[in-house]
Order: C-alpha cells, then sequence, then structure tokens
C-alpha cells in the first residue's frame, strides 16, 4: 500500500510540476496574437476595407497556413469598398502589433502584374496621380509568419472641391 501511495504521490508532484510549466507557456502565448493582425490603411481620417490574403501563421505550437487567390481575384469576388483620396495623396498603413523591420512591403496591381511602391517614413506611401480605382496588397513579417490584405483606393481629383463646398456650407 505504502508502495502505490508512494508512486500516486510522485505522479501527483509530477502533474503539478507538468501543469506550473503549462501555464507558464499559457501566459506567454498570450502575449501572441491568435491570428495575423489587420491593417489599417488611413488617408485623410478615412479607412480602407482590406481582405485577407495568403498567410502563414504560428499560435500555441500551431502553424496554419491559408493560401488565397490572388488578390486581384480576392477583390473581384469580395468586392471591398474603395478609399477614396485626392491624386498623389500618402496614405498610411499601421498594424496592433508592428511587423518586423523592413518586412513591410505594399505592392500595386495592374492586372496580373506586380509593382512594388516605395515605402517611405517606415509605413507611408503615394497614391498614384491619374484618377481611377487601384488595387493594392500590404504583406508583413512577424515573429509568428507573414500575412497579406488586398484593398482598393480610388484616385478622384473632385474629393477635395467636395469637402472644400461642404465646409463653406457650415455655418
Amino acid at each position: 500500500m505504502k508502495k502505490v501511495g508512494w508512486i500516486g504521490q510522485l505522479f501527483l508532484i509530477a502533474t503539478l510540476l507538468l501543469t506550473g510549466c503549462g501555464n507558464g507557456s499559457s501566459a506567454q502565448g498570450n502575449s501572441q496574437l491568435a491570428q495575423p493582425p489587420q491593417p489599417v490603411i488611413e488617408w485623410s481620417g478615412k479607412t480602407a476595407a482590406t481582405v485577407p490574403a495568403s498567410s502563414c501563421w504560428s499560435y500555441n505550437n500551431e502553424a496554419i497556413c491559408k493560401d488565397t487567390a490572388a488578390p486581384p481575384e480576392l477583390v473581384a469576388e469580395q468586392k471591398p469598398a474603395p478609399l477614396q483620396v485626392r491624386p498623389g495623396a500618402t496614405l498610411t498603413v499601421t498594424f496592433a502589433q508592428q511587423p518586423t523591420a523592413n518586412t513591410l512591403k505594399v505592392t500595386q496591381w495592374n492586372g496580373m502584374k506586380e509593382v512594388e511602391q516605395v515605402i517611405e517614413n517606415g509605413n507611408q506611401w503615394k497614391a498614384p496621380e491619374q484618377p481611377g480605382w487601384y488595387l493594392f496588397d500590404v504583406r508583413g513579417q512577424w515573429a509568428q509568419g507573414d500575412a497579406g490584405h488586398a484593398f482598393v483606393i480610388e484616385v478622384k481629383d473632385s474629393i477635395g472641391s467636395s469637402f472644400q463646398t461642404v465646409m463653406a456650407k457650415q455655418p
């Protein structure tokens, strides 16, 4: 009987030790994100609707890779509302948890051709000068993996004048 009691105590101690280690890794897991962070694409206080693209992400010792269609196909399917901007507007992308340094990429899609944008100040780029609809993909890398999001902007000449007209009518 004492032998069973001793084995039982050893099992209980081992269980407590393993549970204690598990709680430590759970606390560490809480500082990680369960999913890739959503970007906030902003211009003049307005934000773009984004569509998640391909990603590989690990959380709680599990890695999940999602392979989606290319951004032009995603946007055609999901139809996110475009962010209306002025020609040459400076757009800003931010995340709740910023990507690893020098991994943020913004790509403009012309059909199936990709044109990487010049990133300024770590998270800004310029909209095209010509009016029209433009499709972009923003991608980043984090310690937990990488992810992308597609979005659309509409460059319009008349945004500023409409805003000024509305403001001029204010009392």
